[in-house]
This record gives C-alpha cells, sequence and structure tokens, in this order.
C-alpha cells in the first residue's frame, strides 16, 4: 500500500464513531498511543514506521464493526511479541479480556505452514485452539494477513509466492467458512495476484475492457430494475453492481475449461429487500424482466450455506448477450453476507434479541472443530480432517420432522447420523432413505428424508470408517472403536509384547524398576497404556525391547508366535484369505487388531512400503477352528455345472459360505467360491476334486491382488 493510503488513527476513530460510544473511542485511542510509544523506531520492509500496521488491522475489524476489546486488542497485537510490553501491563491498562485476546494472537505469530507435514499440522492445531478460546483472535489474525497480503510487494518474489500459497490454503478458506466473505474475496484475489502475476494482469485487462464495453449496457439494466421494482409496488429496496473479482473469473474458466471469451456473466447486481416475502416477488419480477437460465437458480434461502449465508440466486440473460447474475436477499441476510460471524459482536452490543441467532452462527463451526480436536489422536489427522471440513460442496435432507441438515458432497447416511448427534451415530442400527430401507453406505442426494434407527446395543462397526465422509463422522467413530475395543487392544499389546520377548529367548528377568524407566521414557502411566499404543502401532515392539534391552534389538523382534486366535483381536484380510499352512504376516491396525494376510498379498506389500508396523507371524492352528478361504473355477458354459461343483465340494464335509458367477463369455464363465477349511491341506483336497470334474478348466485359490 502507498504511504499516501495508508490508514490514520483519525480515520479509524472516525469510523468507530458511528457505532461506539465516546468512551470507547477513547479508549481505542488510548490504545494507540501505547502502541505507537511501544513500536517507536521499528519499520516495516517498505520503510513505511510499523505503528501504521496495527492502525490498519483495526480499520478492516472497525469495517466489520467489531466491538472496541477487539479494536483495542488488534492495535496491541504485536506488542507482546515486538516490544517490551507484557501480558500483565496490557491486562492492567486494558483489562484481562483484551490481554487475552493478545496474547492469543501473539502465539500465532510465529506460525509457519511451509515447515513440515508434522510441524505444519501442529501449528494448525494451535490456530484452532486459539480460535475456541476467543473468535476474535481469528478475526484479529485474518486482518492481519489481510493487510500483510496488501503489503505484499514490499518482499522477494520467493516469499511472495510462499506466503499467497499458505494464505489461499488456510486463511481464505477460513474466512469463507466463518462468513467473512469480503476479506475472502479480497484475500483470494491477492493470492491469485502474487502467486500468478502475468495471469492477473492479462485478466484484470481484459475483464475491465470487457466491462468498459457493457457499462452502458449495465447502467440501462439497473435502471429497469428500479423501474419495474417500482411499478410493482416495490418501495423499500437499494440495487447495487459489482465486477466480479479477477480470481472468481479465473476460478471459472479453470473448473469449467472455458475460454475467457466464453465467461458471459462477469457482472452482479445485488437486491437488497425488506423482508422475506419481497425477496420471492422480486425474484418473479427479474425472471418477467429477462429470461433466466435454466439450472442456474439457488435458494440459499430456505438451504442457507453452513457460514449462514442466505440469498436467492439467479443468472438472467439480459440484452446485447450480456449474462448477469442476480442475489436477491433482505437487510438482515445482506448484514450477514458482509460480515459474517462478525455479526455476532455487532448484535451483542445493538440487538439483544438477535445475539442469540448469532451466537449459534458463530459456535456451529467451532463446536464442529472442537469435537474434531477432542476425538483426533495425533496434530496431521487434525489438520487432514478440518481441511476437508473447510472444502465442503454442499448437499441439503431433512429430518423425518423437516429440518434440513446440510452435509458435503458425496456425504453418506452414516454421516447424516452424527450429524444429528454423536450418541445418534454411536446407536445406528438401520437407515431408512424416504422410507425404504438403505445401507448405512448409501450416498445421500440433495432432496432425501432420512430416519435414523437406533439400539442402545448397537455399535460402531470398524468399516464405518471407509464409509464416512464427514471429520465428525470419522473421529466420533474412530473414538468410540477406541472406547470398546480398550480391554481386546490391552489384551493384543501384551500377547504380542509377551511373544516378542519370548521369541527372543530372554533369559533375563526385567525388574520393575527397568520396566518403571520404560514407561516414564515412553510416556506411558502403566503397562496397559503402553500395551494399547503397542496394539495401535503408535510405539513398535522393537523399540521397547531396545529400552528393555538397552540394546539394538534382533530381526527376531518383528516376529511372533500364534496358537489360535478365538478370543484374540485378530482378523483376517479378505483380499487374500489366509489359512494355517500359508505364510502370514501381519499389519496392526487402529480398529481390527492384528490383520493377517499372506506374505504374497498385494496389500501387505504396499503396508510394507508405507513403514505400517506389521510382524512375520507363525501360526499353528488350534483343534476344531476353521478359516474362511476363497477359490475361483473356470469352466466351460454348461447347465449343471454349478451343481456338480458344489455336490464335489459337500461330499469332502466342507461348507461353501459364498458363491458368485462371473460371466465371461458365451462360452467360459467364472465361479467363485468362499468356504471354510480348517487347514492348506483340506484346500488342496477341495481343488483336487473340483479338478477332477469335466469341463473344468482352472482351479485357482483366489487373491484381489492378482489377476487370475
Amino acid at each position: 500500500m502507498p504511504f499516501s493510503n495508508r490508514i490514520l488513527i483519525s480515520d479509524l476513530c472516525d469510523t468507530l464513531s458511528a457505532y461506539m460510544s465516546k468512551a470507547q473511542v477513547d479508549d481505542v485511542y488510548r490504545a494507540y498511543m501505547v502502541a505507537a510509544t511501544a513500536h517507536d523506531g521499528q519499520y516495516r520492509q517498505s520503510g513505511e514506521a510499523y505503528v501504521f500496521h496495527p492502525i490498519s488491522v483495526a480499520m478492516i475489524l472497525a469495517e466489520l464493526k467489531l466491538d472496541s476489546c477487539c479494536i483495542v486488542a488488534a492495535l496491541l497485537h504485536d506488542c507482546i511479541e515486538d516490544t517490551t510490553l507484557t501480558y500483565e501491563s496490557i491486562a492492567k491498562d486494558f483489562g484481562k479480556e483484551v490481554a487475552h485476546i493478545v496474547q492469543g494472537v501473539s502465539k500465532l505469530t510465529d506460525l509457519e505452514f511451509n515447515s513440515s507435514i508434522d510441524q505444519q499440522a501442529r501449528n494448525f492445531r494451535k490456530l484452532f485452539l486459539a480460535m475456541s478460546a476467543d473468535m476474535r483472535v481469528m478475526m484479529i489474525k485474518l486482518a492481519d494477513r489481510l493487510h500483510n497480503m496488501r503489503t505484499l510487494g514490499a518482499v522477494k518474489r520467493e516469499k511472495q509466492y510462499r506466503i499467497a500459497k499458505e494464505t489461499s490454503e488456510i486463511h481464505a478458506p477460513i474466512a469463507r467458512r466463518l462468513g467473512l466473505n469480503n476479506i475472502r474475496a479480497e484475500l483470494e484475489d491477492l493470492c491469485f495476484r502474487f502467486m500468478y502475476p502475468y495471469r492477473y494482469t492479462v485478466m484484470s485487462h481484459q475483464i475491465n475492457k470487457r466491462y468498459g464495453n457493457l457499462k452502458k449496457n449495465i447502467n440501462s439494466i439497473q435502471e429497469e430494475f428500479e423501474r419495474r421494482l417500482t411499478q410493482e409496488g416495490m418501495s423499500q429496496f437499494s440495487i447495487s453492481g459489482r465486477k466480479k473479482t479477477t480470481y472468481s473469473i479465473y476460478k471459472k474458466m479453470h473448473q469449467q475449461k472455458l475460454k475467457f471469451s466464453q465467461i458471459l456473466d462477469i457482472f452482479a447486481f445485488r437486491v437488497v429487500v425488506d423482508n422475506l416475502p419481497d425477496c420471492y416477488q422480486a425474484l418473479g419480477i427479474a425472471h418477467n424482466l429477462y429470461k433466466p437460465l435454466p439450472g442456474k437458480f439457488k435458494d440459499y434461502i430456505a438451504l442457507p450455506k453452513a457460514n449462514g449465508y442466505q440469498s436467492l440466486h439467479t443468472v438472467l440473460f439480459g440484452p446485447s448477450k450480456v449474462f448477469i447474475e442476480v442475489q436477491i436477499r433482505t437487510t438482515d441476510m445482506d448484514f450477514i453476507s458482509e460480515y459474517g460471524i462478525a455479526a455476532h459482536w455487532y448484535y451483542k452490543s445493538k440487538d439483544k434479541s438477535k445475539e442469540g441467532d448469532f451466537a449459534e452462527l458463530a459456535n456451529n463451526w467451532l463446536g464442529s472443530l472442537l469435537d474434531i480436536q477432542k476425538n483426533s489422536d495425533t496434530s496431521i489427522e487434525f489438520l487432514e480432517k478440518t481441511k476437508n471440513d473447510l472444502f465442503p460442496s454442499e448437499v441439503f435432507v431433512f429430518t423425518p420432522k423437516g429440518k434440513i441438515i446440510q452435509l458435503p458432497y458425496q456425504s453418506t447416511a452414516i454421516d447424516f447420523a452424527y450429524a444429528i448427534h454423536t450418541k445418534v451415530g454411536n446407536h445406528t442400527l438401520k437407515v431408512k432413505i424416504d422410507r425404504i430401507d438403505s445401507p448405512v453406505s448409501t450416498v445421500l442426494k440433495s432432496g432425501q428424508t432420512i430416519e435414523i434407527i437406533t439400539d442402545k446395543s448397537a455399535k460402531p462397526h470398524p468399516d464405518w470408517l471407509n464409509i464416512a465422509v464427514t471429520a465428525k463422522a470419522k473421529v466420533s467413530i474412530k473414538a468410540k472403536l477406541k472406547e470398546e475395543s480398550t480391554f481386546e487392544l490391552i489384551q493384543l499389546g501384551d500377547y504380542l509384547l509377551t511373544n516378542a520377548l519370548d521369541y527372543q529367548g530372554n533369559d533375563i528377568v526385567i525388574s520393575d524398576k527397568k520396566w518403571q524407566a520404560c514407561l516414564t521414557e515412553l510416556k506411558c502411566e502403566n503397562k496397559d497404556e503402553l500395551h494399547i499404543k503397542i496394539a495401535l502401532s503408535e510405539i513398535l515392539i522393537s523399540f521397547v525391547l531396545n529400552k528393555l534391552h538397552e540394546k539394538e534389538c534382533d530381526i527376531n523382534a518383528n516376529r511372533i508366535s500364534i496358537k489360535g486366535i478365538k478370543g484374540k483381536p485378530i482378523s483376517f484380510a479378505h483380499c487374500c484369505y489366509p489359512i494355517p499352512g500359508d505364510k502370514v504376516a501381519g499389519i496392526l491396525t487402529t480398529t481390527k487388531g492384528m490383520v493377517l494376510h499372506r506374505s504374497d498379498c498385494g496389500n501387505l506389500i504396499h503396508a510394507k512400503q508405507k513403514n505400517e508396523q506389521w510382524m512375520a507371524v507363525d501360526w499353528q492352528q488350534s483343534e476344531g477352528e476353521e478359516f474362511e478361504v476363497g477359490i475361483c473355477v473356470k469352466i466351460e458354459n454348461r447347465r449343471g455345472m454349478l451343481a456338480s461343483i458344489a455336490n464335489a465340494i459337500a461330499k469332502i464335509n466342507v461348507n461353501i459360505e459364498n458363491i458368485e458367477v462371473e460371466e465371461r463369455d458365451n462360452t467360459m464363465k467364472g465361479l467363485n467360491f468362499i468356504v471354510n477349511v480348517p487347514n492348506i491341506a483340506k484346500l488342496d483336497e477341495i481343488m483336487y476334486a473340483i479338478k477332477s470334474l469335466e469341463f473344468v478348466h482352472s482351479v485357482v485359490r483366489s487373491n484381489r491382488n492378482k489377476k487370475n
């Protein structure tokens, strides 16, 4: 920003006087004097005195009508970090509320999001923890970033790109999610400008040129709108127009693979009316005035966006082949559109009757973030799930009582259940979609009515983790599975560690003192916690053995012996169906305990490449145990062949669990059997009996990772 355009304290006070008392404005001026003194002698890279930065940040927030505490904190937001001013002195002069906000912002000053994934994730978590303490911390952080983006031309090109990229991935989506549409739009446009300066320059030139050519038509369209609304008896309305931002047009070109010449709607009108019925009346007038484009109408009044945004959107085919977007909303809707979550603080001080509505708006997203935070085991998990929450496409569905539930695109019925309440999700028994029984995995479509039937004995299934889309559902399922399986996890961890110690042939008795030292170093309160972390792959068994023996463990630390699986949290992969007699290895998972795979299974090989914790297993069956295994049979397509094969299997006293018929061509057919066998010897007997049948071309053991 050129020095001639810098914000002065007098400008800030004039803006604040429009909605604050004189005493509050005086407090702001006093904070400015403290900040100016504290930052005396400090300059930005542009050469401008540093104090103009906090004034500009405060002005951005003043334009959002934030309360006096937030404005004072904005003026002081860099003082704890960059000056000798302390939390205690700010609390003494301006109160603890202001001091807490300043301290919250100060803790976020050094967060870098271009660091390692793990560090980036921890920083992201800090960002949202600060926001949960006081949303105004995030408001100041966003305003701080916006002013830094406005003045980014003063830094080197490499830094411009890095900061712009970080802003586009973190700050702009947060601003959008909080309903701060003006801040979001300006951040996105600035990010585009600094990440792709040549594209931005060319696009801006083309937009301005097109707008110049159409300006006369656009003015006449606005006049015609105003005339027609007045003719229809509407007196309380206002119409304003704007060019769409460079970034929004570029984004549309990029997503829809269009040339600039194919973008026809570069201009949008906003019609603000007095009440809800007037919105729909104005829409009808607009559609009578100019033809609407099919499929371009959106009713965000009946179906608001997650951040509280409400408006009617339509695109009209105007004169001279001009396409025009029209947004129609009430005064209150327009206020939310302009101020988003900041409206909460404005109405808190100005209109108590509306405070509750905006408080709910302010807490909606924050509540879901706190659920994710509470149930995320790692910072990386929190980062990924929160980013998913930041970039939703919406689906609108209904409860049986008609309440609208908004979910991200591709959400399933189980996401809906958890959106209603965590307890509903955890005890989901079955689902009805439009009164028809449906799987919990059903992907939802807008307009459907979803009913969740619950049962106190019902529990989440591990497969739900692969079905769920929303962060809330995923973390809730994982938390419940972890809670339910604590005993089994302790049992598995103890079993794995004991086996590993025995396999090493350890003759030395490990003393209580050695155990305690190991637990302390691994930050476990007791052996149960250690066993759980081993079972969840959070601590490697070889690492525990190193601590207990104070030496490098040998390769046998990665091998255990298993006899019988009854009562143990051990399951079998359905990609390769291992059975006793196979060479097998086990992968430790967070939801299914140890999952056994055949050693040549592609999924096992992939898990090893990803450095997941796995162990070679010496597997000895117990008497009476049977296991599922898959067999693929290729036969000539003749009548009675399926019955012949089933009869051959039955003669060996083997149960068939499932049969799938695969049509290959007119002459050949594939049959896929799942049978129960005690070991590989019995499997060989079955395959030999099938091969002996006439018209059978091949019999192989199924492996979904290989082409048979």
